[in-house]
């Protein structure tokens, strides 16, 4: 690579410069093909010939223009983290302020504002006004740090056009990956970090650090909870603790349920507590401590300790119904079976992964999508999939595909398809979607995942559209009403929305009502989410949609929330026969679409008429042993579902085969889907059937995962960040299993998952450790296989371990070695907030200019190729400089505009032209006389007629006649003369041969 020295000029490829030495043959060869043309012309063509081979040289040797940045950006990133006190924050919050607005700040420097908790969001972007804000947006959860994220986040935004200098102000303890690693990012590209430690200290702090209780034990064991308390100095206090939420007696005879503390500091406090576990199920429990003066403890938020203990039984079932009692059939045979049912709504999926996992099956009947939230929904999936649990679902009116299950996490666990089949000629529906969500917070982002979750519900042959509105084309199709098909390009164009800030209701009405009404639907509806302020529509407007039968749904939020509004989006809905919702809790918004989204989803019921189902599989199985099944009333459409699923019952139809009982292995577990209920409302006959309990009990027990082993033992417990597991295994003789292979997997509070690795670590132990980071509970599964053939033993086994509150909360001292070591490695300073005067943000010593280089070849081989063809044309082309002059002057003449001197010539020259005409004329006549007059007195003399060859001899040569006519010029005047002179030459000729004679 070649620079050119004060030159923002280099070479990528300098060696192509040697082409220069083309020059100097060049010019010998244009001495010698000179030639004809004129010097300066030959000049001018080797000045072109040089320059072109120049400019192909410097292209080819790739120069690149180095264009060198002006101005400084400053991105401050400013941890708003929990663990930081309040005052702390605000005095850097000053601090900060004081220095982005310095005198040492030029016009051309720019400031950018970066916030971090658990993650990090852009509070300014650079920019030459940018200022620290005056308050920042609590938006997203700031009981974690996650000081690499926002580092990143600086990488991403900063200009390449500027110096860039970071600012970071935190108290160092991060809680979430490593500021070092991002830091190294920084150093690559040249940009140092400066530190402001906010440093602080409690003095007095007590933490509560964990129940130690087993992570396994057996139905009627007591076992022993300890209760771990940390402080740094001696303090007082009671401690609670509850079991699955009741709270238990610890102090005796005393009064109250609360035992009385004195913590001393030094090693932890460490208080024992026997349980007596008399039921199979999942234990929970939850300790609090209080302190007597509140001087003694600074953070609440450490003072709380979760634990949970599997309790193995003979396997329990969990029934989930809405409350109508549509499951009173099935739960009365399975109890009557000796089965351990526990009927729940589905609220009581609040409680967790955890409080699922302490089932072997779940059974959903008739429970719609709406009823779950994302986080339930994926819950069921993990538990089927990565627990082993086992999951039913039965049908109804608000089941499967009818009620908004399409494309949802628990469908993959399903052994059925709960799209409509292809093949299938039934009535679709029509859903027209109107989003105005743009004043709600993360306005976008809702609207995305709302309008997502409506299409995703939606059968393929339904129809759907988007309406939405955009400052620059007003209100528009997203997404023309279409069929949904794949959904592939529905949910493209959701995350592609603008969301606009819509001005009036009655624009995207229309054009929603066109969209609805021009699709061959049976039902049409419409949803409209917005704040309510924009115009509402007209009354025509809306009888319109109610003479179409056309209802439409309002979904207010966010926004002024007034009261005129809130009744004009609820006028709306009434009058179109809608439902209006007012939400407040955005995370509800994603049910609310999914449950109005099956207004148009009835085409998936299949009911008014008897339909027998046909028993086509009778392989070992959870129905092996029934050849026959009584009639049903109806049932929700299915499609079979390619892969290892069984679909042993069907209904015949003349389209295909629908499923009405199918099951298969997914993951770890099981699942089996009844697409008719269970209930008087399709399932009068099985209800009477003297098979049904048999049928149902031998159903539930295959779908069940199998029952914990009692000589596999495992144990979890936290040491700082890290979940320790450990597993005791026995053979059946109580003898070692050794080399025991595992499959283990931890599902995180987010129900995310990741492998766990189990090494042996002595004769039949096993550890394995992951590091944990938000708080809740971390579900381990560990499937074991050992031996092999006939006398392999294998089972799956469930632990959880908890953390009760973020790790943000157990610091009690702010980690300034940290900041310094992040500045030192990145060549920032540690700076001071003490002293803000000798703090210059702007200073750019030691700081790298940024040079935006830019590539220029493609320009000089554009400009090379120009001079070629000019290069050609002046070696080949004469050009006359007069003709060229000539040719210019006409060009820039114009008409009208002619000179005194050229309308005097004018003049003159049509005065001399009348002349010669009228001289001319004279002589004609002249001459026309004197040879009529000859050729007569010829004729009379001889008495015959002239001969031609008299005729045409020609006439002697005569004297000039001083009084002959001048000759005329050249031109249409001069011609006609000349006829008239030579017609008198003729005559003259005729008649000297006669004088001649007589004389």
């Amino acid at each position: 690579m070649l620079v050119i020295a004060q030159m923002p000029i280099r070479f990528d490829q300098p060696l192509w410069l040697v082409v220069l030495v083309l020059l100097v043959p060049a010019f010998l060869i244009a001495r010698r093909s000179i030639g004809g043309l004129s010097p300066t012309k030959a000049y001018v063509a080797f000045a072109l010939r040089s320059i072109l081979i120049a400019l192909l040289s410097i292209a080819l040797a790739g120069p690149v223009w180095e264009k060198r940045g002006e101005g400084l950006t400053v991105t401050i990133l400013l941890d708003r983290s929990q663990s930081i006190p309040l005052q702390l924050k605000r005095r850097a919050h000053e601090f900060l302020t004081s220095a982005a607005e310095a005198d040492q700040r030029r016009d051309e420097d720019r400031v950018a504002v970066i916030t971090i908790a658990s993650d990090a969001n852009i509070a300014a972007t650079p920019d030459v006004y940018a200022t620290v804000p005056d308050q920042f947006l609590d938006e997203g959860d700031t009981s974690a740090t996650n000081l690499a994220e926002g580092l990143r986040r600086a990488l991403a935004i900063r200009p390449n056009d500027t110096a860039n200098r970071f600012v970071l102000a935190s108290d160092g303890n991060e809680t979430a990956e490593s500021v070092l690693a991002a830091a190294e990012l920084a150093r690559a590209n040249n940009i140092p970090i400066d530190v402001l430690p906010l440093e602080y200290e409690y003095p007095n702090e007590v933490i509560f650090e964990q129940i130690v209780a087993p992570a396994r034990a057996r139905q009627g064991q007591t076992v022993e909870a300890k209760l771990v308390l940390r402080t740094q100095t001696a303090a007082t206090g009671t401690v609670r603790l509850a079991m699955n939420g009741q709270p238990l007696d610890l102090n005796g005879e005393a009064e109250g349920d609360a035992l009385a503390v004195t913590l001393e500091p030094g090693p932890p406090n460490v208080l024992p507590v026997s349980v007596s576990l008399d039921e199979s199920g999942t234990y929970q429990f939850d300790a609090v401590f209080r302190p007597d003066d509140p001087a003694m403890d600074a953070i609440d938020r450490n003072n709380t300790a979760v634990a949970v203990t599997f309790v193995a039984g003979f396997g329990s079932l969990l029934v989930l119904d809405d409350g109508s009692e549509q499951s009173q059939y099935l739960v009365g045979a399975l109890r009557e079976a000796g089965m351990t049912v526990d009927l729940r709504l589905p609220d009581a999926m609040i409680g967790g992964l955890v409080f699922l996992s302490a089932y072997d099956a779940v059974v959903l009947v008739n429970i719609p999508r709406w009823a779950f939230d994302e986080d339930q929904d994926r819950m069921v999936h993990a538990y089927v999939h990565d627990l082993g649990g086992g999951l039913v679902m039965i049908g109804g009116a608000q089941s499967f595909g009818a009620g908004g299950w399409i494309e949802s996490e628990v469908a993959k666990a399903l052994p059925v398809e709960l799209n409509p089949p292809d093949i299938r000629q039934m009535p679709a529906g029509a859903l027209a979607l109107m989003m105005h969500s743009s004043e709600m917070p993360q306005g976008n982002f809702w609207g995305q995942k709302v309008a997502q979750a409506a299409i995703e519900a939606l059968s393929r042959l339904d129809y759907a559209g988007i309406v939405e509105y955009d400052w620059g084309a007003g209100c528009r199709w997203a997404f023309p009403m279409q069929r949904l098909r794949d959904k592939a390009a529905a949910l493209e164009a959701t995350r592609k929305m603008v969301n606009g800030d819509m001005p009036d209701f009655g624009s995207a009405m229309e054009l929603a009502f066109d969209g609805l009404i021009g699709v061959p639907a049976a039902q049409r509806h419409a949803i409209i989410i917005s704040d309510g302020d924009a115009s509402a529509p007209s009354d025509k407007l809306l009888k319109k949609y109610k003479d179409a039968n056309i209802t439409i749904t309002t979904v207010m939020v966010g926004g002024h929330g007034t009261v005129l509004d809130r009744n004009k989006m609820k006028a709306v809905a009434d009058r179109t026969g809608g439902t209006f919702y007012n939400v407040t809790n955005p995370k509800k918004l994603p049910q609310i679409f999914i449950k109005e989204a099956q207004f148009v989803s009835r085409s998936l019921i299949q009911e008014g008429d008897v339909y027998q189902p046909t028993v086509v599989m009778r392989l070992p199985g959870p129905i092996q042993g029934f050849d026959s099944v009584p009639a049903i009333d109806g049932y929700v459409l299915t499609a079979a579902r390619a892969g290892l699923a069984q679909i042993p019952i069907v209904i015949p139809t003349t389209d295909a085969n629908d499923p009405l009982f199918a099951h298969w292995n997914y993951g770890l577990g099981r699942s089996i889907a009844y697409t008719s209920d269970v209930s008087s409302l399709w399932g009068t006959r099985w209800a009477s059937w003297a098979r049904f309990r048999a049928f149902w009990e031998q159903a539930i027990r295959w779908v069940m995962r199998p029952s914990s082993p009692t000589n596999i033992h495992v144990n979890t417990h936290l040491e700082g960040d890290a979940a320790i597991v450990e597993v005791e295994a026995l053979g059946p003789d109580a003898s070692f299993l050794n080399f025991l292979r595992t499959n283990a997997i931890v599902i995180r509070p987010d129900v995310t998952d990741e492998p766990l690795a189990l090494q042996q670590t002595g004769p039949g132990r096993y550890r394995g450790q992951f590091r944990t980071g938000d708080a809740g509970a971390y579900l381990v599964n560990i499937a074991y296989a050992a031996g092999s053939g006939d006398g392999v033993t294998q089972g799956t086994i469930q632990a959880a371990v908890t953390v009760p509150y973020p790790r943000e909360f157990r610091t009690v001292k702010h980690n300034a070695a940290l900041l310094h070591e992040v500045a030192s490695l990145t060549g920032g300073r540690v700076l001071d907030a003490a002293d803000p005067a000798l703090v210059n943000l702007f200073d750019r010593g030691f700081l790298e200019v940024p040079k935006s280089p830019q590539r220029v070849w493609d320009l000089l081989a554009i400009l090379a190729a120009s001079l070629l063809v000019l290069d050609v044309a002046t070696r080949r082309i004469a050009v006359s400089p007069r003709r060229v002059a000539e040719l210019a002057g006409r060009a820039v003449g114009r008409r009208g505009e002619v000179s005194a001197d050229a309308v005097a010539a004018w003049k003159r020259t049509r005065a001399r032209v009348a002349r010669q005409q009228e001289t001319a004329a004279h002589a004609a006549r002249q001459t026309r006389y004197q040879a009529t007059e000859e050729d007569a007195a010829y004729a009379i003399d001889v008495g015959e007629e002239v001969p031609i060859e008299r005729r045409q001899k020609p006439a002697k040569a005569r004297r000039a006649d001083p009084d002959a006519a001048p000759e005329p010029e050249e031109g249409e005047d001069a011609d006609y003369t000349a006829r008239l002179l030579a017609a008198k030459r003729r005559a003259r000729g005729r008649a000297e041969p006669e004088n001649e004679a007589h004389d």
